[in-house]
């Protein structure tokens, strides 16, 4: 199970969930692709959903380690949104490493990814990043109302 969609900006949003076969990723990699090709000037900011996820196979991870690398010279920053699960959580920072890019970070608070990729969002994208996020929290969260740059 997965969504790719761009609503906002350059922000591209994404939702992975398990189980996620090979043809699911090569399905998502296409869709992908061409929703990173219409962001205008190329670059792109992603957020990741990954609450619904657990451990992918490795050619799973191997698929999805590829496509983050050849993105690489296209994003801005991405922030990706694991739960508790250790073992899902240490496969995720490692396909986030080895993809090697500085502006690539796993989030276990939906908080905390707001804040941080809202650095670099206009204010349309940033409502969006909280919109999605917030949507991945059975609750709902309280975001602050300032669209300014955090301190």
């Amino acid at each position: 199970m997965y969504t790719v969609e761009n609503r906002a900006g350059r922000l591209i949003e994404v939702k992975i969930g398990s189980p996620l076969t090979m043809e699911d990723v090569q399905q998502f990699v296409q869709k992908y692709q061409a929703v990173m090709r219409q962001i205008p000037g190329g670059k792109y900011i992603g957020v990741v959903n990954l609450l619904e996820a657990y451990v992918f196979p490795p050619a799973v991870i191997q698929a999805l380690s590829q496509l983050l690398s050849g993105a690489g010279s296209h994003v801005v920053r991405s922030a990706f949104l694991i739960g508790e699960s250790a073992v899902f959580g240490l496969q995720v920072e490692r396909v986030i490493h080895d993809a090697k890019h500085p502006d690539r970070r796993a989030f276990r608070n939906g908080r905390e990814l707001v804040t941080w990729l809202a650095e670099i969002l206009t204010p349309a994208e940033k409502r969006e990043v909280e919109r999605f996020i917030g949507e991945a929290h059975p609750a709902p969260v309280a975001w602050p109302v300032s669209h300014t740059k955090p301190r």
